[in-house]
């Protein structure tokens, strides 16, 4: 009773301080960059050659004012493309990423990939901090699924009967995550020759990747310009 006291005294310590900090919440973001920049760029005139399946999208329009206004800001100037001593490119990505699937009442916890791998998780669910009289309504025994209810009700609703029962149908959590990102290149207008690329993503629930676009160009361009490499961004929001 003592482990259970200190367990729930330990919920609301974390809910207090979730209380505290709700205002802010966290972005985070994978950068992965390509530097070849010289030691130092002299002429830093660009033109940003459009994505030719993307630059209608309201997205694209989007993070394409957003990527000048950042580049502007690090000394860049946009240029007629025959005056341009640099070449961008922008590229938006967006794809369902993997599904989460969970009960509230039960260890049930697994991810769905995108090719359809059944991935098992670990965890604490809601049987970790309730007592132990009211984890399950009845012991930890497998049963089959041919194996009727009324001739034996003590069987598990957790290991196999759970997600086969027929007669046992819990609550199912299900959360869809997508993978955002963009993609910003740096060549050189007369050569073709690649100078700097970054690609920045993350993974979130929203669909939308427009509420996304000019976070994703700020984690890009942050630590302009990056080593070569992979690292990871993350900054606090308000709300």
């Amino acid at each position: 009773m003592k482990r259970f006291n200190k367990r729930l005294f330990l919920i609301g310590l974390l809910l207090c301080s979730a209380a505290i900090t709700g205002c802010a919440s966290t972005f985070s973001s994978k950068i992965n960059t390509v530097n070849q920049l010289p030691a130092s760029l002299v002429d830093k005139s660009y033109s940003l050659a459009e994505h030719p399946e993307q630059s209608k999208e309201v997205e694209y329009q989007h993070a394409s004012e957003d990527l000048k206004a950042a580049l502007k800001e690090l000394g860049f100037s946009e240029v007629d493309t025959s005056k341009a001593a640099l070449k961008v490119t922008l590229q938006l990505i967006s794809i369902p990423g993997d599904v989460h699937v969970s009960t509230p009442f039960g260890p049930l916890s697994y991810i769905v990939t995108p090719s359809g791998m059944v991935i098992p998780l670990g965890g604490l669910g809601a049987n970790y901090y309730s007592p132990r009289f009211a984890r399950y309504p009845y012991p930890l025994f497998p049963r089959s699924v041919l194996f009727a209810r009324s001739a034996w009700s003590r069987y598990s609703p957790s290991m196999f009967g759970r997600l086969y029962d027929p007669f046992f149908g819990p609550e199912l959590n299900v959360r869809q995550y997508f993978d955002h990102g963009i993609e910003i290149t740096m060549t050189e207008a007369a050569s073709g020759k690649l100078l700097y690329a970054v690609k920045a993503k993350t993974n979130q629930t929203n669909e939308d990747i427009d509420h996304f676009v000019t976070l994703l160009i700020e984690s890009a361009l942050r630590n302009f310009p990056n080593k070569t490499g992979d690292s990871v961004i993350e900054f606090k929001l308000e709300k």
